[in-house]
């Protein structure tokens, strides 16, 4: 779940507290919230792909291309370019995943404050 870009580092730590508190303290709450309010670092883990999955895609595209060049099957060709065009996407989420963690806290990019 997303905060918002203003919410300090400080200020994302005590709301995770306070949802950790809420959720352990009160079972009915807990099973009444959403998931996304109860595992807040999971479900943001989540969205973005993971290396292993890339690499794999990787691996599976690198396959694909040997066996549509022996064999030059159109179907063959196709499946390459889809999971090439998959794992271009995947790659695209992580970085863009990677570079939101490693986003200032203030929102703002870094020296225009």
């Amino acid at each position: 779940m997303v905060h918002g870009p203003g919410l300090s580092s400080h200020e994302r730590r005590i709301l995770a507290e306070i949802e950790q508190a809420l959720s352990s303290g009160d079972g009915e709450l807990a099973r009444r919230l959403p998931p996304e309010h109860t595992h807040t670092q999971r479900a943001t883990a989540a969205r973005y792909p993971t290396a292993g999955g890339i690499c794999a895609l990787a691996g599976l595209s690198l396959v694909l291309l040997a066996a549509a060049a022996a064999t030059a099957w159109p179907l063959l060709m196709w499946c390459f370019t889809l999971v090439w065009a998959s794992m271009l996407a995947a790659t695209a989420l992580h970085i863009r995943g990677w570079c939101d963690e490693q986003r200032p806290s203030s929102g703002g990019p870094p020296g225009r404050q």
